[in-house]
């Protein structure tokens, strides 16, 4: 399998997981599936530039918070994407970080139950 392939793959994983998650929690509404796999995109790309370009300070908050910080750099990486996609909609930090938490427990059970 190619490089892009997997890519397209946890995408679409990831979009299945956003649609998952939305259905069962309060506050995470998602329009559709192309809503959720723009979703899980924009999310793929604020993560990168947030834990990998920004790691220095995001890690230190991280720390210095005891792991809280993670939870709340992914909750505003969820909040910031809503504002990007058009048909999801969230209606708080506390409810993303929750989210963007069950969103990646959802992904990993997928990705075992496929491989």
């Amino acid at each position: 399998m190619t490089h892009a392939t997997q890519l397209l793959l946890q995408f679409v994983l990831s979009a299945v997981s956003v649609l998952i998650v939305a259905a069962v929690m309060p506050g995470f509404k998602v329009k559709g599936f192309g809503a959720s796999i723009a979703f899980a995109v924009v999310v793929a790309i604020f993560d990168a530039i947030a834990w990998h370009g920004l790691s220095l300070i995001t890690w230190g908050f991280t720390f210095v918070t005891m792991g809280v910080g993670f939870f709340i750099i992914n909750g505003l990486i969820f909040m910031l994407a809503t504002k990007v996609v058009r048909g999801v909609e969230i209606s708080g930090c506390f409810v993303a970080a929750i989210a963007s938490l069950l969103v990646a427990l959802v992904n990993t059970g997928i990705s075992h139950l496929i491989h």
